[in-house]
Parts: structure tokens; C-alpha cells; sequence
């Protein structure tokens, strides 16, 4: 493949990929109480002030890094922190992403089953779906690439232990789940052991992990250790009621594994497909064990697959199996080196291709996303229109509080008004979501959400 022809294809699936990703962006996001925090901050930090904790993590309210707000911010210097915001962040990343499993597949599995790999992802409704999600594990998927990199690289190449730093940095700012992918990659390092670092590598990562962490040094050090010691409670106790079944993680690990050409998991025949890629994908990587070219990467993924699954069947009660995104990629790229098999095989090869196009497009026709950004910021345009910016109270009628994210749209279109309306207050806006709820309905119907104007 002559060099210009194959860039030439890069950029073409690269571009399908972005548009498939930016397609109805407004009706395919959503603005909800992460988002709504992370808008908010990201407007302290444009207003020059220092955030230095990012959100909150679902077991033992611990924060992480802030610097996913640092990335919402930059990109709302050229969108005036609108709502849409963090979407525009979210595909930006998920591209970096497709770039990241294209050059990893490259470099360290097969050239050929790159582009492939390459095409798959970027199509992929489950990956469309996660990139049209504003929140900070966004940048999850993209970390942990960097760090399997870096801990391949690191038994050959000293370099690898730049990338392990920075893949570690990455996620510390993306989700709590980094935590258990490097003990998952510390326990790779009892057999695959590590080139010997040398003093000048030594003071580079220790620097970028002082940089990178040094926000949450800062808050701690002036908040007597607070958020160091929520993550110590963690261990402590059982107090958490998730429950995490055997055959939920094998479903979950399937879908994982699959999805890229199979996103489906509703029927019988469902199950039985995805269920058989990872069992094929697992058994290949096992025999790869005994491959020398292809010995340290088997093993490494199958433990950052593996060991957060078992690790999250024996702690019921402490994750949720949400937590179980740390092991995508390594899913996809073990899947890739089952597929690497059929490269040379068109008769096999096509149709797989063929079938994920098919599969994934049917997906994404069918993609609604209710209560979505655009619903809410049309919702928010109606009451400009009908009632102008303030002289007025907003009732929120919701169910399991669906009416996050309507403050921050509220400030940014400049909404003046009463929330929740005053006593006797005669000029009302009411909000319904679901619409229907309670016996409530819209004058309008916004993608599930009703609006009545009760104004004189």
C-alpha cells in the first residue's frame, strides 16, 4: 500500500468516524447532573479561579483529578462554555481514542488488521454512543491505551515508563477505576518483569506524576489529607449494595468483546454469539501464551481483563459492574488478535466487516435519546419566548430527578426567574419530566418533556 493511498484511507475513515460522532449531536447528548457540574466548573476555571478536585466518585465520595474540567474549559473558550460544551470534548476524545487502538493495534499486533480495527471502531455504536456522553470518563478509553502501552513497552524500553505516568495521570482524572487497572498491570510485572529505570527516566515520571496529581496534593495538604482519606475508607468495611452476578460479568465481558462487530445483546442467538467471541478471543490469547512475539501482550491483556472481572465478583458490594470499562480496550485488542487470524482470509473477513456495518448503522438509526440536550434547550428557548428572561417562577415536576441540568442552561440563555415559584405567584412555567408524570401534561412535548405556561 503505497504511502499516500493509505493515509488517504486514514483520513476518510477518520472523517466517517467524526460524523458519525457529531451526526444530531444536540438530540444524542445529554445534560444531566454530571454534565451540569462539570459546566459549572469549568466556568469557575474561565473565570480564573483554581479547581482543584474533579468529580466525585460513586463509592466513598472520593474526587478525583481535575484536569478533564481543565479540557471542558479550553474548549469553552471557543464555544462560550455553551451546554454543548463537553459533547464537542467527549468526540474530540473519542477520536483520540480511535487513533490510540489504531496505532496500538499497529505497532504491537498486526499492520494489516490495523485499518480494519481502524474502520471497526470508528463505526462502533457502542463507541458513538460512549463519545456523544459529556463527563470525565470520556478520557477513560484513551488512558488506559496509553497506559497498556506503556506497561508492554516497559519490559523492552525504558520509554514505556513515561507512557505508564501519563496513562496514569490521564485516568486519575477520568475515574477511580485507573486504581485497579495499575494494580491489575503491577501484577503483570511479577511475570513479565520490567527493563531496569535509569535516574534520568526516574526524575521525568516522578515530575509528571507531581504535576499531574499536584492539584489534589494541594487541596489535601490544605484540608487536613480529607480526599486521601475517603479513598483509604474505600477498604474499609462493606458498605455499598451493588451485587455483581457471575453471568452479569461474563454478559458484560461479552459485550465488551464484541460489540465491535455484534451490537447486540437481546435474544438467545444474541447471547450465544458474543459469548463465543470472548470464549474465542480468551482461548486464543491463551495460546498465544506459548508464542514468543506475542507472549507479554496475551498475557497483559488477559490480566486488565480478567482481574477487574474476578476482583469485582469477589468485593460484592463495593464496585458496581459499571466499574468494568476499564477493560474495553483490552477486550477489543484481545479480540483483535483473534481476528488477526482471518486477515488474510477474505471469505471470513468480509463478511464480518459486512455484518458490523450492518449491525452498527441499524444501531445507530435507531438511536433516541429522551429528555436530551436539544429537548432541554428548546424547552428553555419556548419560556424565552413566551414569558421573555424573568417576571416569572419555574415549577420542575420530575421523576428520580430528572431536572439536573436545567440550572446551567437556565444561566447560560439568561433566565431570571423564580425556582421553585414564589407564593402566589400568578406567571408560572411548570416543567414535566417524564411527560405525563403524575397525571401532568405539556402544552408541548419536547422528546419527553412537557411544558405548561400557567402565565396570565
Amino acid at each position: 500500500m503505497k504511502i499516500g493511498f493509505k493515509y488517504l484511507i486514514i483520513a476518510i475513515i477518520l472523517i466517517v468516524g467524526l460524523y458519525l460522532r457529531l451526526n444530531n449531536l444536540h438530540e444524542t447528548t445529554t445534560f444531566t447532573a454530571d454534565q451540569e457540574w462539570l459546566a459549572f466548573k469549568a466556568k469557575e476555571v474561565l473565570s480564573g479561579n483554581f479547581v482543584t478536585l474533579g468529580p466525585v466518585t460513586s463509592i466513598g465520595n472520593f474526587s478525583i483529578g481535575p484536569w478533564f474540567i481543565y479540557l471542558w474549559s479550553t474548549f469553552g473558550i471557543f464555544s462560550q462554555n455553551a451546554p454543548i460544551t463537553g459533547a464537542y470534548l467527549s468526540v474530540f476524545l473519542g477520536m483520540l481514542t480511535i487513533i490510540g487502538m489504531f496505532l496500538f493495534v499497529g505497532y504491537f499486533i498486526d499492520k494489516k488488521i490495523s485499518y480494519i480495527i481502524l474502520f471497526l471502531v470508528s463505526i462502533s455504536s457502542n463507541l458513538i454512543f460512549w463519545d456523544q456522553i459529556p463527563w470525565a470518563p470520556s478520557l477513560f478509553y484513551l488512558s488506559q491505551i496509553v497506559l497498556l502501552s506503556g506497561a508492554y513497552m516497559v519490559t523492552k524500553n525504558k520509554i514505556g515508563y513515561l507512557l505508564l505516568v501519563i496513562g496514569f495521570v490521564m485516568g486519575f482524572s477520568s475515574h477511580f477505576g485507573i486504581i485497579l487497572s495499575l494494580i491489575s498491570i503491577l501484577i503483570y510485572f511479577v511475570f513479565a518483569k520490567p527493563v531496569k529505570i535509569d535516574l534520568k527516566i526516574f526524575l521525568i515520571t516522578t515530575l509528571i506524576l507531581f504535576v499531574g496529581l499536584l492539584p489534589n496534593f494541594i487541596f489535601d495538604l490544605t484540608h487536613n489529607f480529607t480526599n486521601l482519606k475517603k479513598i483509604i475508607d474505600i477498604a474499609n468495611g462493606d458498605k455499598f449494595k451493588y451485587f455483581v452476578s457471575f453471568n452479569n460479568i461474563i454478559n458484560i465481558l461479552s459485550v465488551h468483546t464484541a460489540s465491535l462487530i455484534y451490537p447486540r445483546n437481546n435474544i438467545t442467538f444474541d447471547h450465544i454469539v458474543i459469548k463465543s467471541l470472548l470464549a474465542l478471543s480468551l482461548a486464543n490469547a491463551v495460546r498465544l501464551l506459548r508464542n514468543k512475539k506475542f507472549k507479554n501482550l496475551s498475557l497483559l491483556l488477559l490480566i486488565t481483563a480478567i482481574f477487574p472481572a474476578i476482583l469485582f465478583y469477589f468485593l460484592q458490594g463495593k464496585f458496581s459492574e459499571y466499574y468494568l470499562l476499564m477493560t474495553v480496550p483490552s477486550l477489543i485488542f484481545l479480540f483483535t488478535l483473534f481476528l488477526k487470524n482471518f486477515v488474510n482470509n477474505k471469505l471470513i473477513l468480509i463478511p464480518v466487516v459486512i455484518i458490523a456495518i450492518y449491525l452498527n448503522f441499524r444501531q445507530l438509526s435507531n438511536r433516541y435519546v429522551p429528555w436530551n440536550l436539544s429537548a432541554k434547550e428548546n424547552i428553555v428557548k419556548e419560556i424565552i419566548k413566551i414569558g421573555g428572561h424573568d417576571n416569572y417562577g419555574i415549577s420542575l415536576t420530575t421523576s428520580l430527578g430528572n431536572n439536573f441540568g436545567f440550572k446551567f442552561i437556565f444561566d447560560y440563555y439568561e433566565i431570571k426567574a423564580d425556582i421553585p415559584p414564589k407564593k402566589g405567584e400568578t406567571k408560572i412555567f411548570s416543567i414535566i419530566i417524564p411527560e405525563g408524570f403524575d397525571g401532568m401534561v405539556g402544552m408541548k412535548d419536547f422528546d419527553g418533556i412537557g411544558l405548561i405556561w400557567q402565565g396570565i
